[in-house]
């Protein structure tokens, strides 16, 4: 793969999403920190049939979230990662309004990098524990409030000259209650360089999430049974050799049980060295 390409790819898909991440690796001794700022609001959810609602009580639910997301190259082959979210929520109505802030779910896993000859495709396996800085004492939630492990694969190849995609399959397991959830994510990522050191990524997500709690709140991040879809399209422009800015639009497509959601998200990835 061109190094030059390469590079745009890795440091614009890293900082977004919590484990759907692109995967050729950093290099022996280099670093790439990302930080990001997300915000997504929900007015609207999909019901049980998958059918579009609007929120009771003219509800509307809204998190921002500042993310530190780092990987570390600990071997050619080998990456160290690391995603530290700080976030703060609001559950809100014509009644009521409710925030609560906090470090949520903080993750630290393993990517192991497998090249084609050419090193123009990988084959990535990624392993890590998902660990809650916090206690749902107070709604809304930051998360599930319960420690987890994921596994998944990826395969990141070229499509055609300056252009990749990458298919993404991961498994999650959250294990602090006897009903879970489990929970599956396929991630599908095309993407192509422009002139000018530009960069235009098109993402797909769904992600199902399996619990015998079937209950569905307004308190969208303490749900457990259900299923969404988003597209999200992600805009880059490397300024120097260590430095790229980006801005990621998304959207919820369909859904069961799960807000219909809206967002953006700014990041700045950092090259070390």
């Amino acid at each position: 793969m061109n190094k030059q390409l390469a590079f745009l790819l890795m440091i614009i898909v890293l900082g977004f999403s919590q484990q759907a991440k692109a995967d050729w690796p950093v290099g022996k001794h280099r670093w790439i920190l990302t930080p990001s700022y997300t915000y997504s609001q929900s007015t609207k959810f999909f019901n049980a049939d998958r059918q579009v609602e609007n929120s009771p009580f003219n509800g509307k639910f809204s998190s921002h979230t500042m993310s530190l997301y780092g990987v570390v190259g600990i071997g050619r082959k080998t990456d160290l990662v690391f995603n530290v979210p700080f976030a703060s929520v609001t559950s809100q109505n014509v009644l009521d309004k409710f925030t609560h802030a906090g470090v949520g779910d903080t993750y630290v896993g393993f990517n192991f990098h497998t090249p084609s000859k050419d090193l123009k495709k990988y084959f990535t396996v990624k392993v890590g524990a998902i660990i809650p800085l916090y206690s749902n004492t107070t709604e809304p939630y930051l998360g599930l409030g319960s420690k987890g492990f994921f596994i998944g694969s990826n395969y990141s190849f070229n499509v055609k000259k300056k252009t990749f995609a990458i298919i993404e399959g991961m498994f999650t397991r959250f294990i602090d209650q006897q009903d879970g959830p489990n929970k599956l994510n396929v991630n599908l990522i095309y993407g192509m360089e422009l002139p000018k050191s530009n960069l235009l990524i098109f993402t797909l997500n769904h992600e199902n999430s399996y619990s015998a709690d079937k209950t569905f709140t307004a308190n969208l991040n303490g749900n457990k049974d259900f299923m969404f879809g988003s597209a999200g399209v992600t805009y880059g422009k490397k300024i120097s050799r260590t430095l790229m800015p980006t801005v990621k639009a998304f959207y919820t497509l369909y859904g069961r049980n799960a807000g219909q959601g809206v967002g953006i998200a700014l990041s700045m990835a950092i090259k070390i060295p």
